[in-house]
């Protein structure tokens, strides 16, 4: 079978794809047996290093760990959120004066490094700002900007008869922005955004080097003191990964219910919607 951009491999190429496939599989899993082996060999994936998760309170101070993390990521994202809304809006204006102002912003905040500007709010404010607003005003201006640039191409993504057709009916350009165009932007880049929250959630790791005491210092911390650095590091990988499984399993859920009403808005509106039809039939 062939198509436009894709011929499909005959016997040869798929004896070719599986033997690769092997190869590769092979390497990763050499790799994984090496790194396994020098870790058993350096001692730390014996009993003895792993014991200490099993206390009571270790399993609380991970937690509190944990949850150190989590404040700062969901503020983070809550006002990167507001941020980005706000700078895309205005980068969709009509008027001069407030575009060019939010383009020359977002270009500026999407430069630096966060752990730069993180620096700039510790160091700048000389104390005054306490470590975690340091962190999560650096999470929230970088990341802010780049979901005003996510947001934006989702405005720009959507048919221009939706601006058009909210102008008609009297609305305002900055009404038909925020009702119309930012909803349906946030809903078609939805992947896009969850991305980026899981992009702030692992970059709160870099506060720890400001002194606060998140997940991975504490991490680190503790397998400095019981000489585990290497199961230390691997639990909070563990906890990292499981807390963006469950925030993508989240996004997933919400984006079936968006679609959903998506859907069933549409469908509404349609002229033999039948609803519709049966109460005409009625009359």
């Amino acid at each position: 079978m062939t198509s436009v951009l894709y011929d499909a491999p005959g016997p040869r190429a798929r004896a070719l794809n599986r033997v690769l496939t092997l190869v590769g599989v092979a390497l990763v899993a050499g790799v994984v047996a090496f790194v396994v082996w020098r870790l058993q060999s350096a001692l730390q994936l014996t009993a003895s290093k792993w014991s200490v998760f099993t206390y009571a309170d270790i399993q609380r101070a991970l937690f509190r760990a944990w949850w150190a993390t989590m404040k700062i990521a969901l503020v983070a994202i809550a006002l990167s959120v507001v941020l980005g809304a706000v700078l895309a809006a205005l980068r969709l204006s009509t008027v001069r004066a407030l575009r060019l102002p939010a383009t020359v912003l977002v270009q500026f905040l999407r430069a630096p490094p966060v752990l730069l500007m993180m620096f700039w709010f510790f160091y700048g404010a000389r104390g005054a700002v306490p470590v975690f607003w340091c962190g999560v005003l650096g999470l929230t201006l970088y990341n802010g900007a780049i979901i005003a640039e996510i947001l934006r191409a989702g405005v720009r993504a959507l048919p221009a008869g939706q601006r058009e057709a909210g102008l008609a009916v009297g609305l305002t350009p900055s009404q038909v922005t925020w009702t119309i165009l930012l909803p349906q932007a946030l809903r078609s880049m939805l992947p896009s955004l969850l991305a980026q929250v899981v992009v702030i959630l692992k970059d709160t790791a870099l506060i720890y080097i400001l002194g606060y005491s998140e997940l991975l210092r504490w991490g680190t911390g503790l397998g400095t003191q019981y000489f585990n650095l290497v199961p230390a590091t691997i639990v909070i990988a563990v906890v990292y990964i499981a807390t963006n499984s469950v925030v993508a399993a989240a996004a997933k859920v919400l984006e079936r219910r968006l679609s959903t009403t998506s859907r069933a808005t549409r469908t509404a509106a349609m002229p033999g919607a039948p609803a519709q039809v049966e109460s005409g039939s009625a009359v």
